[in-house]
């Protein structure tokens, strides 16, 4: 069996997909076994990461798995990942058999706040932890519009990485935050987790 996760982010430059691969494929090695056979696509933008994804399902073979992993954008308040990005984007699972889809929620720097810990530590010297939202233990109530303010406004003085920036900063972030903590913090985090674990 072969899984391919189709993760939105990396922007629209190789050298940037590929930090935000590289991020992601180090925080899913913290979950999955040994033996199994993951690979990451950063698709970039939203829409162009659940086309590669569709197009990926619509070709896929016997034993070949494909997983979307998306920002929810805001609360979520349908059953499954699939009825939300059914209401929120209009995208059409229908003819999407033998896949996988998983929300970042509120988005994938919700995850980030679960270990403050972790960014402390990154951002060494200068970082401001009061300035962050919400808890660390319940990051899926924290709005996506109040993340990233929040972020830069905490690391706006910290003295070697500077304020905080999606592209530069979020593989680094991704691969260095404890997936422990991030799910207890995030029940939908915490499904994926399990997915991985399962492989």
């Amino acid at each position: 069996m072969s899984v391919t996760i189709f993760f939105e982010g990396g922007g629209d430059k190789d050298t940037t997909r590929s930090k935000c691969r590289e991020g992601l494929s180090n925080y899913c090695a913290k979950l999955k076994p040994p033996r199994s056979r993951l690979r990451v696509v950063a698709g970039g933008g939203r829409t162009q990461t659940f086309d590669k994804f569709r197009t990926a399902v619509l070709d896929s073979r016997a034993g070949e798995i494909s997983v979307l992993l998306v920002d929810s954008e805001g609360p979520v308040t349908a059953n499954t990942p699939v009825e939300h990005l059914h209401a929120l984007d209009g995208w059409d699972f229908t003819s999407l058999r033998n896949s996988q889809v998983f929300l970042m929620v509120q988005a994938m720097e919700a995850l980030f706040l679960a270990d403050r810990e972790a960014l402390a530590a990154f951002y060494d010297g200068g970082f401001l932890p009061k300035s962050l939202p919400g808890s660390a233990t319940n990051v899926e109530i924290i709005r996506k519009e109040d993340i990233e303010p929040a972020l830069k406004n905490a690391t706006r003085k910290t003295e070697t990485k500077g304020e905080y920036h999606k592209i530069n900063h979020g593989a680094a972030l991704l691969a260095l935050i404890d997936p422990a903590k991030v799910e207890k913090a995030s029940p939908h985090a915490a499904s994926f987790h399990q997915f991985l674990r399962s492989l």
